[in-house]
């Protein structure tokens, strides 16, 4: 069935009117850089915190300055997600550095959690397992990107600026659901400045399509899901995610499954209903381990935190909850 569905290819044609409508909205980006020296008039109300139109670029102990993907100006945000100044970037950055002065904010501990969602989601599909990681002492950020409006290769520039800009952090690990996973392969085939003062500790990809997915592959050309999900879906096809070198740091690898036929009848063996087991794996990897779960929801589930926590303190997945037939 699916190799039937790629061959009903759509016409680039069907995607125009979505790309000129965002070919239009960019000319909005003047208004970012028409005073790059003050922030505009604001009232202070709470947000959603950002999640397709808003990309991560500076982070401090739950303060963050966000970016907008369309029209570049950017908003200051409190650790409640209340909009405290908006505008030109270092407008923003200013402001905050002024507040950081007069509350004395601390700044991150050495060792850094970033937490990377996955397609279509938001720093805030990592609840449980944020609450469990910090429950154990452990420092941890999510980190916010919009998955469905800019390429990987966009995504990682903005998150390669924003551990640039860490203060205080000398070590850092990534957990990531779905997408995530090649972002920060993505982010980590490169040589960054930041590498030489913070070391990157460990990886943990939760249900990463690491070969790459075969929805993806016949998703992109059905409209409206290529036109909703856009970039990222692009971005998670076999042929995208084949080309992303494997971290070159110890990296685990928890795979989502029903531990059977799967959830969906298109894809072969087992699988969480977007990414086969089997496409989770990759060369290279410190441990795997399977999670009897859907795609959508198994970066929260208890046998998933066990296996994060395990493998930030061991590099290995061992005292995880796994079906005793997984191959690890």
């Amino acid at each position: 069935m699916i190799s039937f569905l790629k061959t009903r290819k759509l016409p680039h044609v069907q995607r125009l009117p979505f790309f000129l409508f965002f070919a239009l909205l960019g000319g909005l980006s003047d208004m970012a850089a028409a005073n790059q020296a003050t922030t505009w008039p604001n009232i202070a109300f709470p947000t959603l915190g950002g999640r397709q139109v808003w990309a991560d670029r500076y982070l401090h102990t739950g303060w963050r300055i966000q970016e907008n993907v369309f029209t570049g100006h950017a908003r200051l945000l409190d650790p409640r997600d209340i909009r405290r100044c908006w505008g030109p970037y270092e407008a923003c950055r200013a402001e905050f550095e002024r507040i950081r002065a007069e509350r004395n904010i601390a700044p991150h501990g050495e060792h850094l959690v970033l937490l990377v969602h996955g397609l279509g989601r938001s720093r805030a599909s990592f609840g449980g397992l944020e609450r469990a990681l910090k429950d154990a002492g452990y420092d941890v950020a999510g980190i916010g990107y919009p998955s469905t409006r800019r390429s990987l290769s966009a995504n990682a520039d903005s998150l390669e600026a924003l551990i640039g800009e860490l203060d205080g952090v000398r070590r850092i690990s990534f957990v990531t659901h779905s997408l995530g996973g090649l972002l920060v392969r993505e982010l980590l085939a490169r040589d960054a400045a930041w590498r030489g003062r913070i070391a990157v500790d460990s990886v943990v990809m939760i249900a990463p399509p690491s070969q790459g997915s075969a929805m993806a592959d016949v998703l992109q050309y059905v409209p409206p899901v290529n036109l909703l999900l856009w970039r990222g879906l692009f971005d998670a096809t076999t042929d995208h995610a084949s080309a992303l070198p494997a971290p070159a740091i110890p990296f685990g690898i928890v795979a989502a499954g029903r531990g059977g036929a799967g959830y969906n009848p298109l894809l072969e063996g087992d699988d969480d209903l977007l990414v086969a087991v089997a496409e989770t794996r990759l060369d290279g990897a410190s441990d795997w381990v399977q999670v009897h779960a859907p795609h959508t929801v198994v970066m929260n589930r208890p046998e998933t935190v066990r296996a994060v926590m395990n493998f930030l303190a061991h590099k290995r997945f061992a005292g995880a909850a796994a079906p005793p037939h997984v191959d690890r």
